[in-house]
């Protein structure tokens, strides 16, 4: 039975520590922002940021209590919302709690664009009325992270003969199918000439 218990114990053990970095995980590149007594850190959830891959927001609500202690924020995703907007166009997105992180919301959003993006929150923390933007770090384009580089010679060399090969292919066929058509044109003038000299043997 004791036997038991300690490896519940051990288990347990393993499991807090591998989920830790989960939830504490480091917000490098994430902007923090006070309003009233909760202060809101803010950034992209996967970073860099990497224009045409998903990626979301990154939202954590922590209340700082006049005794000196802290509280991470559950259930205020509906009473907040999120602008996200780069340039000229804006978007507004639902923010929905975070699995297994409590006080961390999120949206998800695959950016287009490289370049600056921005979110607005609007809204109420209790009494509190929000109303804040925050600049979040550039997009960066897949190039940055495509390997080996698009405008590597070898590779261009490899796309030219890859269609070069494609090409190639499409002739033969073709050339085939002219060929067939040929050969079945040949055979009606052939079947069309040996039906009017029957004909024209017929008394």
């Amino acid at each position: 039975m004791q036997r038991s218990v300690r490896v519940l114990a051990l288990v347990l053990a393993i499991g807090l520590v591998a989920a830790l970095p989960l939830a504490v995980r480091p917000a490098s590149g994430h902007a923090q922002r006070t309003v009233g007594e909760y202060e809101l850190t803010v950034g992209w959830r996967d970073e860099p940021a990497v224009a045409g891959y998903l990626n979301g927001l990154d939202l954590g609500i922590q209340r700082h209590f006049p005794n000196g202690t802290t509280a991470w924020v559950v259930g205020v995703a509906g009473n907040l919302t999120a602008t996200l907007a780069t340039g000229p166009a804006s978007a507004a997105k639902n923010l929905e709690p975070q699995f297994g992180r409590d006080g961390w919301y999120t949206f998800d959003v695959a950016p287009t664009r490289v370049g600056t993006y921005s979110v607005r929150l609007n809204g109420t923390l209790g009494s509190t009325p929000v109303n804040v933007k925050v600049d979040l770090d550039d997009v960066s384009p897949a190039s940055d992270l495509a390997f080996p580089p698009a405008n590597d010679f070898q590779s261009q060399l490899d796309a030219a003969n890859a269609v070069i090969t494609g090409l190639q292919g499409q002739l033969l066929i073709a050339l085939v199918v002219a060929c067939l058509g040929l050969l079945a044109a040949a055979g009606g003038l052939v079947v069309g000439w040996r039906m009017s000299r029957t004909q024209r043997k017929t008394p």
